[in-house]
């Protein structure tokens, strides 16, 4: 059992690999990373099956290509006959999944997995909102903001990304993933610890840590992407009027001042 490795898999959302020092990236604050960087086998060549939630995800949890595993978009649930890396280690390992799944029955222990920690209640978790994440806030005396049409009371993502530090996901995905490593010293375990940050709606507590006037932005900052994809030039298009600025769905407003805020807030 000794010569059995154990597995930590810890993976961000929306993570830009330029968000880093190890490629390159030496003005935003990410001390921890930096240091597991500056201790670890950096990769400088990699690919991403596919750069969407459920599909990319999906390639990580079986080795399988998006298309193969049926997963080509996002809320598509995976086939319980595909099997999942948790199902093809040996019986011997205690395999945990904690955070964002976005493969089907969020809240559901499923695919070869002994331990779930599920943390959302919207959107993909509409008829079972009572995570163990909801149960936490709870008990921190924080109250719902919001109202299902099915009468549950939730966190909607604009107010829970603006809670307190320590009462984030990633804080409390972190402190769980913390407890289990502490309990797990005498059997081989795999924990994949998923966690839905920096994601949007790109706010939090700790929006204030960049300056936004003295973040480099580049050459092509506000530019339209000229020559790129028709996929890209239409997600411009969306973001990018004919004025340069006007921000989507997750922004905070139009002019290029919002913008240097909005990029500080993401970093």
């Amino acid at each position: 059992m000794a010569t059995q490795p154990n597995l930590l898999i810890f993976i961000t959302d929306q993570q830009r690999s330029d968000t880093m020092a190890c490629y390159g990236n030496d003005w935003i604050q990410a001390p921890h990373l930096n240091a597991l960087a500056k201790e670890s086998f950096v990769f400088e060549n990699t690919y991403c099956a596919q750069p969407v939630c459920t599909p990319a995800r999906a390639t990580l949890l079986t080795g399988l290509y998006p298309h193969t595993a049926g997963m080509i978009k996002n809320n598509v649930q995976l086939d319980p006959a595909i099997q999942s890396i948790a199902e093809m280690v040996s019986d011997d390992y205690h395999c945990a999944y904690y955070g964002k799944w976005h493969l089907g029955n969020e809240t559901t222990c499923q695919h070869g997995f002994d331990e779930w920690l599920p943390i959302f209640e919207l959107p993909w978790v509409i008829d079972h909102p009572d995570t163990p994440y909801h149960q936490f806030l709870l008990q921190n005396d924080i109250e719902p903001d919001r109202t299902t049409a099915a009468g549950h009371r939730v966190f909607s993502a604009q107010f829970r990304s603006n809670l307190p530090e320590e009462l984030t996901h990633v804080s409390y995905l972190a402190d769980e993933a913390a407890r289990f490593l502490k309990s797990r010293q005498h059997e081989p375990f795999m924990l994949q610890v998923h966690c839905p940050e920096p994601h949007g709606p790109y706010t939090g507590p700790l929006n204030d840590v960049h300056n936004p006037d003295e973040l480099p932005v580049g050459p092509t900052f506000l530019e339209f992407p000229e020559g790129a994809s028709l996929f890209n030039r239409k997600r411009a298009e969306y973001y990018l009027h004919a004025d340069g600025h006007k921000m989507g769905k997750y922004g905070p407003g139009t002019s290029e001042q919002q913008w240097r805020r909005f990029r500080a807030q993401y970093y």
